[in-house]
């Protein structure tokens, strides 16, 4: 296994503590524990970035749920007649 890059990172005394203690639970490097929170912050950022591209594209495209036919469906959710979820047409 080949050696990360070095960087240098600055935290707050709580958030240095809560890691230290996290990877002492793990039994593992607090180097490990950031690198792994560093890894799903970077995976979910970008996910979110595609989705919100995604989302631009289809609008630009034209297909778009008009917001009335959201707004009916989030307010029937947990009644009897819950509308089924809009779809494009």
């Amino acid at each position: 296994m080949s050696k990360g890059q070095p960087v240098s990172v600055r935290l707050q005394p709580a958030l240095h503590e809560q890691v230290g203690a996290l990877a002492a639970a793990l039994d593992r490097p607090k180097s490990w524990v950031i690198e792994q929170a560093v890894k799903e912050y970077v995976e979910l950022q970008a996910w979110q970035l595609a989705a919100i591209d995604e989302g631009i594209k289809a609008a630009d495209e034209g297909r778009v749920i008009a917001h009335e036919d959201v707004a009916a469906w989030v307010r029937s959710w947990d009644s009897p007649a819950e509308r089924p979820a809009p779809k494009c047409e």
